[in-house]
């Protein structure tokens, strides 16, 4: 096994990508890959898939992963996932999942969304995006349904650490422009024996940036499972949700992905950026994702 980072981590430790697919017509998949080592030092590999009919967890063993991410390149048994596109083939019980799809040109963030807080020694998870959105070409086939995403748009991130946060919220949804999209991670973030709320935020406009961040004054005066709202200076980021409960997915703990969350990877996101008074952008994107845990457990 070749390992991306240069050593083979001891643990605990865990790494993934989350690659949500969506289609034209407001359909979505998203697919985690991810090599994860817990505090014992026992190694693994999974690939998670998520769709909004349900969620499934297939188990590899480690020798069947590795993964080049400077260029993002994964393999995981089977399936294959590169900067051009992915492969697929993948069954358990409940999913049966295969076929290709074609990736566009990458739309990273201006600069890493981490900021200086990617140097803060002690983070048990660092966060980066690799495109905010590109577009698809090709289709898969889950549980014997046809998902044709030639004209839809994909969306890539990635973590690494030790574990996700105790409480944290994560949203993702498109915005009516070109290569138009908005991503939300907020989070009680430890370092040390200290605890502060943290968030990285990016609006992706057509051509232009908003980033709202706590490296830059920015901070979550409201966030649940009913939405959010991220203030910064004069600009004010509000979001609202749907009830809900999601489709289960595993996360990591101590390198071991023993916690549950819950998620919904093809939900309607109401998005609002106002500057002072002025309603800078708002819209409503039936196809979002978020997650919302309030707790460890």
């Amino acid at each position: 096994m070749r390992y991306f980072h240069g050593e083979i981590p001891r643990g605990p430790y865990f790494e993934d990508w989350y690659c949500k697919c969506r289609t034209a017509a407001g359909q979505a998949v998203a697919l985690i890959p991810a090599y994860h080592v817990d505090s014992g030092g026992r190694p693994g590999a999974s690939l998670q898939v998520i769709s909004g009919g349900g969620s499934w967890w297939v188990d590899y063993p480690a020798p069947a992963f590795d993964a080049l991410p400077a260029v993002f390149w994964v393999k995981l048994g089977e399936n294959r996932f590169r900067r051009q596109g992915l492969r697929l083939r993948a069954e358990t019980e409940g999913l049966s999942l295969s076929g290709e799809l074609r990736f566009g040109p990458f739309t990273p963030p201006r600069r890493d969304v981490m900021g200086p807080f990617r140097f803060l020694p002690g983070m048990e998870c660092v966060h980066g995006v690799l495109s905010m959105a590109h577009p698809l070409a090709g289709s898969l086939t889950l549980n014997g349904e046809v998902l044709d995403f030639t004209g839809g748009t994909g969306y890539l991130e990635t973590d690494r650490g030790r574990s996700f946060p105790r409480r944290y919220l994560w949203v993702q949804c498109s915005c009516p422009a070109e290569e138009g999209s908005l991503m939300l991670a907020a989070a009680e973030v430890p370092v040390g024996p200290l605890r502060f709320p943290g968030c990285l935020c990016v609006v992706r406009h057509g051509s232009r940036e908003y980033r709202l961040a706590t490296y830059r004054g920015g901070r979550v005066t409201a966030w649940s499972a009913a939405g959010a709202e991220v203030r910064q200076g004069a600009y004010c980021l509000q979001l609202e949700f749907p009830a809900g409960e999601g489709h289960p997915l595993r996360a990591p703990r101590q390198g071991a992905m023993s916690r549950t969350v819950r998620e919904r990877v093809q939900s309607e996101v109401r998005c609002r950026l106002l500057e002072g008074q002025r309603t800078v952008l708002a819209w409503t994107d039936p196809c979002g994702s978020f997650e919302c845990s309030e707790s460890g457990l």
